[in-house]
């Protein structure tokens, strides 16, 4: 049985509702603002470094970014999430 993969969809979560933007995401990861985008809307697989600074910069595990569905997870908040960033 396969996992699904919520990265996509997590990485859009994450630059709505935290206060990493995607340029600001973009620019500590050292990608144009429109990779980040492009991460988000389009079906590109991301590089592994990649996935690993993103989980880096907003402090959560890989693994979570990539297999865990961080909308329905954080579902009861209703501010931005603040995580040690």
């Amino acid at each position: 049985m396969s996992q699904q993969v919520f990265f996509k969809k997590n990485l859009n979560f994450l630059t709505t509702h935290t206060l990493i933007s995607q340029a600001e995401l973009s620019r500590q990861i050292g990608i144009s603002r429109q990779a980040v985008h492009n991460l988000i809307t389009r079906d590109e697989n991301p590089r592994l470094s990649t996935i690993l600074k993103i989980s880096e910069i907003y402090n959560i595990d890989a693994s979570d970014l990539l297999f865990v569905d961080l909308e329905e997870k954080y579902k009861d908040k209703k501010t931005k999430i603040s995580w040690d960033v």
